[in-house]
């Protein structure tokens, strides 16, 4: 259901665009645009019975719907078996299951006027009429019948009535009335036209204008007793009562009920209204009450008195006062098509309605009370009062709030005593108000509440500085001071044994002996949370004479009240609440007591009942005020019974009587329904929302590999948030999924097989609805289905059994040849192997003495030549030294190759030591990039350092670590042409690392698995674009290995590389954390 919050625009009385019936005999359907719309509708006249003085406010709940934009009028409302409603509209019929609107078409988009619903829906259009039925997939589709229809009877223009009754369905246009059986088209012409059409009691009726009131009886169009009056008498309404009896509403003779061979007026006093705000359609309603709607002044609720109980108009919340249907819900729930493409929705089957800032309520309540008959609610903006009204007649405001003014400061707590009220305010203290005037009692800061002594001659103020004694002396109220307790007092409960009970502002409860002119406290005993009471706030009640402390935790009482006063303490007293199901205990919200009744705000629930030896046995719900409510709850119930909850910005007014028939907002058994499957990969629908019904429990297929989106809907109107669902799928998950607000789900990874979807709904009562089931089956691939294992299975006999022969015949030939070369075989292998190992052992180890040899035989003349470099730079100029630049170029090159082999040699031959020391990995990475950033930015590089910033220590040999961060700075800067070069430093799992990453060539993915092999470069040959002899990446890997660590490579070619050194991580030495 679409629980987006209600905006009301208070139109009064704008007709828009074309209006169905007419509004006098024998008219033509057209647009009332005659009646003017700059003049105030007419009220309901005085003489016109009514209910007693009102103090209702707006309809709860109550909903403004707008269904699509396209739509301008909405004509007709009906409602389907599952729940759904289906709106008549100037495009198609709009369904809506209380979540979503979805629009149906007609054949040819034509106007829809009418809708029935029974097994089926069906539609009466302009020229066309039909019934909607789901597709192959499940999308219900309009069907049209005109083609059972003779030609020369079509062109019949609009049906404006369309009726379900005795198995059959009829449509009525003008001319004619068809009968629809579900095999043939039966047809009744008027002689005159027809005007309107009712089922009531099972029969059909329907006004002819040259006839008057017709009932179908055997196939013929009878006139009834005293029919032929109606003759020039529009009808609106048909209903009968328990008794059998006709009721008709119409215009010009208001409401009638059948009195033997006639029919006498219910209203005789509504009939100017009815007229002049044209009656337009009806509908019976529970209780023996009837709505009728108008097209100039909303709906007028009546009941079977003819007296007027309600009128929903625009300062009910209706946008527009033009309705053009009215249709009573499976749930109560009232709708209104409105003649602006709106529905409006309102609850009339319960006593409950709602004041808010449309009634000129505003501000967070804080206590509501009565006195003298009028309702006061404090605010946090003020005091209101709450003007109720003797009627409501359209144009006229429902009960409305106004501000007390008189610039009284925020009242926190109220009492009427002998007669007047008194108000305790948030400043200065105590008022008394009478009328529009105050006077103030006390001068103190703040008065938090006010209680009743126990022999009523006068009030206990609980202040911020103790407790006021408040009484009334010679017409005046004054208020004194009670001595002996110093304290900020939020509560005070005064017992007939003399003893005052105080609750503090902090956790404490306070037990007082008052001498005998209540004056002074002669003795005192405290009690906190060691003895047994709740934290936070607690409030003081006494029930059947005994001290009851009430706090958001429960209701508490004196566990041993026969011991002495130091010896008390107190536990939650379980026989004042209700019974609870489930492990938390809800809150308890709020709390209120008059004599042996209480009434409690549990959680979200509503309760009352009636104590008996200090029990309650007879708890039962208030059912309609079950839905979700804040924390800070305000409740009050007046000397008539009607409860009065104030929940934040709204005031809810509860008005049923002992043992009224209440029914409950939410259908008993109700179900949610499957919506939509779809297939989101291609967004291509599976099953539409109706099942069919030839066979409805049937699997739906669905292909092997397609994931599952499913859309649910719970079709409950009374409430006043959307339910809540759960899942889950038999056959794959036997647990519910979590409750969720969401009524959408998808579902992944099937395997072939039969499955069976469930879904099941909470409402906002907590109400399990019924489990709905929906069977899928999973459709195997072609080669995974029957036949193809048929085939695999045949296929596989004959290979086995071929190749059983084949392989028998060759095997016994070749089985004693193999044995004997088997042997010989061994011995040669492993003589050759003996030998080849024993030349690679000694290949390897004159390479690795020939690299060892000449690299250092090669270093020492190349440093000297370097060396002379130097000196002859000094003695030449101009040109000459470009060609010594270029022989310190090579030679430096020439060099960190004989390094680079010497290294390898050494690391292969394992002479090289490896000393671990605690080591600061940023401190390394700063050195070593500050080394290369020059390098980075002669080539025109950006060249970042990130540090982590935080100790990051790891046992090192810090001297390989240098050259392991060098080689792969140096490579990102080599083969970067432009972009970043950025190094970084961070921990992750236990290790430490550094990142060199670059907007470089990359590595192609096919050289990663050769890229630290020795002398393996992704470019070889002459045309290779980048220098080096690729044993840089292998040296520094197994340097890494050596520590401990590993080099991890991230890369794509053309954008870039990602390399990264990790190690364990160490803990940071002491002298590093002594420096710090």
């Amino acid at each position: 259901m679409n629980h987006q919050a209600i905006k009301f625009s208070g139109l009064v009385g704008l007709l828009v665009g074309l209006l169905a019936f007419p509004c006098a005999a024998g008219a033509q359907p057209t647009s009332p645009s005659g009646v003017s719309s700059a003049q105030d509708p007419p009220s309901v006249p005085d003489s016109v019975p009514r209910t007693v003085s009102s103090e209702r406010g707006f309809p709860f709940p109550s909903q403004l719907h707008s269904p699509l934009d396209r739509s301008t009028q909405t004509w007709s409302i009906a409602q389907d078996r599952r729940g759904l409603l289906y709106v008549a509209s100037n495009h198609g019929i709009l369904q809506y299951d209380g979540e979503q609107w979805n629009r149906i078409l007609t054949a040819s988009d034509t106007p829809t006027r009418s809708v029935a619903a029974d097994s089926l829906v069906y539609v009466g259009a302009r020229s066309d009429f039909g019934y909607l039925r789901p597709d192959s997939v499940g999308t219900l589709r309009y069907h049209s019948l005109l083609d059972r229809i003779p030609k020369e009877k079509r062109g019949f223009g609009d049906v404006w009535s369309t009726h379900t009754v005795g198995g059959n369905v009829y449509f009525q246009s003008r001319k004619y009335l068809f009968r629809w059986d579900g095999k043939k088209i039966t047809t009744w012409t008027s002689e005159g036209e027809f005007h309107t059409s009712f089922v009531a009691g099972h029969n059909l009726y329907i006004r002819d204008t040259d006839q008057g009131l017709l009932r179908l009886e055997g196939g013929r169009l009878r006139k009834i007793i005293g029919g032929e009056k109606f003759s020039d008498t529009p009808i609106y309404m048909m209903s009968v009562r328990p008794d059998g009896r006709l009721v008709i509403a119409t215009q010009d003779r208001g409401l009638l009920v059948q009195k033997g061979e006639s029919f006498r007026s219910l209203t005789p006093d509504l009939v100017p209204f009815l007229s002049q705000n044209n009656l337009y359609h009806g509908t019976s309603l529970s209780g023996g009450r009837y709505a009728l709607a108008t097209i100039r002044a909303g709906v007028v609720v009546v009941n079977s008195n003819g007296e007027v109980v309600r009128v929903l108009d625009d300062s009910s919340g209706l946008p527009v006062d033009v309705v053009n249907h009215v249709f009573s819900g499976r749930e109560g729930q009232l709708w209104m098509a409105l003649n602006n493409g709106q529905v409006f929705q309102a609850g009339l089957s319960i006593p409950l309605t709602v004041h808010d800032e449309r009634t000129s309520l505003r501000g967070t309540i804080r206590e509501i009370h009565k006195h003298r008959g009028t309702t006061y609610v404090a605010t946090e903006t003020g005091l209101h009062v709450l003007t109720p009204t003797t009627d409501q007649s359209p144009g006229e405001q429902s009960a409305q709030f106004e501000s007390w003014g008189g610039n009284l400061p925020v009242v926190l707590d109220m009492k009427t005593a002998e007669g007047d009220l008194l108000v305790a305010t948030q400043q200065n203290g105590l008022y008394h108000l009478e009328g529009r005037t105050k006077r103030q009692i006390g001068g103190w800061e703040r008065t938090w509440s006010l209680t009743r002594a126990s022999d009523g001659d006068l009030l206990y103020a609980a202040t911020t500085d103790g407790v006021k004694r408040v009484a009334r002396r010679n017409g005046q109220w004054t208020a004194s001071p009670i001595s002996g307790l110093d304290a900020e007092i939020r509560s005070v409960a005064s017992r007939e044994d003399g003893t005052l009970w105080a609750s503090t502002f902090g956790d404490r409860v306070i037990r007082a002996s008052l001498s005998p002119d209540r004056r002074r406290i002669t003795d005192t005993t405290s009690y906190g949370i060691g003895d047994g009471l709740p934290t936070g706030y607690k409030g003081l009640r006494l029930i059947e004479g005994r001290l009851t402390i009430y706090s958001p935790e429960g209701l508490y009482q004196i566990a041993n009240p026969s011991g002495l006063p130091g010896e008390y303490t107190f536990g939650r007293q379980r026989s004042l609440l209700p019974e609870t199901s489930g492990e938390t205990t809800p809150i308890l919200k709020a709390f209120y007591n008059v004599g042996d009744r209480l009434w409690l705000v549990l959680g979200d629930r509503v309760l009352t009942g009636t104590v008996q030896s200090n029990a309650v046995d007879d708890w039962s719900e208030i059912s309609p005020l079950h839905f979700p409510k804040s924390e800070a709850i305000s409740v009050f119930v007046d000397d008539v019974g009607t409860l009065w909850l104030g929940d934040q910005l709204r005031l809810f007014r509860y008005a049923a009587r002992a043992g009224a028939d209440v029914p409950d907002p939410a259908p008993p058994g109700f179900a949610p329904l499957i919506r939509r499957l779809i297939a989101p990969k291609d967004n291509r629908l599976l099953y539409g929302g109706t099942p069919h019904r030839e066979d409805p429990g049937s699997p739906l297929p669905v292909r092997y590999g397609e994931d599952l989106r499913v859309r649910v809907a719970s079709p409950q109107y009374g409430t006043t948030t959307p339910p809540e669902y759960r899942y889950r799928l038999l056959g794959r998950d036997d647990e519910w999924s979590d409750w969720s607000s969401a009524p959408t789900r998808r579902f992944n990874d099937f395997w072939e097989g039969t499955y069976r979807l469930q879904v099941q709904a909470r409402n906002e009562r907590g109400q399990l609805s019924r489990i709905t089931s929906f069977p899928l089956e999973i459709i195997p691939p072609w080669y995974r289905s029957i036949w193809a294992y048929l085939v695999y299975g045949l296929g596989f006999l004959g290979l086995a059994y071929g190749a059983r022969r084949f392989y028998i015949v060759k095997e016994e030939k070749r089985q004693a040849r193999r044995r004997v070369q088997k042997l010989e075989r061994e011995r040669v292998v492993a003589e050759r192997l003996k030998k080849a190992n024993d030349r690679l052992r000694e290949a390897n180890r004159l390479k690795e003495d020939f690299l060892a040899t000449t690299s250092h035989e090669l270093r020492t003349p190349l440093t000297n030549i370097l060396g002379s470099l130097e000196v002859l730079r000094g003695m030449m100029e101009g040109e000459e030294t470009e060609f010594l630049d270029m022989i310190e170029e090579n030679g430096k090159r020439l060099k960190r190759t004989l390094n680079a082999l010497l290294d390898l040699s050494m690391l292969r031959s394992g002479e090289e030591d490896v000393e671990l020391t605690p080591t600061s990995l940023d401190e390394c990475v700063e050195r070593v990039a500050s080394d290369l950033r020059a390098d980075a930015e002669e080539k025109g590089l950006s060249f970042r350092v990130d540090l982590s910033g935080a100790p990051m220590w790891a046992d090192l040999d810090e001297q390989y670590l240098e050259q392991i961060l060098r080689n792969l700075i140096e490579n990102a800067i080599k083969y970067t042409d432009e972009g970043v070069v950025a190094v970084s430093t961070g921990t992750a799992e236990g290790r430490v690392y550094a990142e060199v990453e670059d907007t470089g060539i990359g590595i192609d993915e096919a050289f990663l698995p050769d890229l630290f092999e020795e002398f393996k470069q992704e470019s070889r040959g002459r045309s290779r674009t980048y220098e080096g002899n690729g044993l840089g990446l292998a040296i520094s890997a197994r340097l890494a290995d050596q520590m401990d660590g590993a080099i991890r490579v991230e890369t794509e070619k053309h954008k870039g590389s990602r390399f990264r050194v990790e190690f364990p991580r160490s803990s940071e030495p002491a002298e590093a954390g002594a420096e710090g």
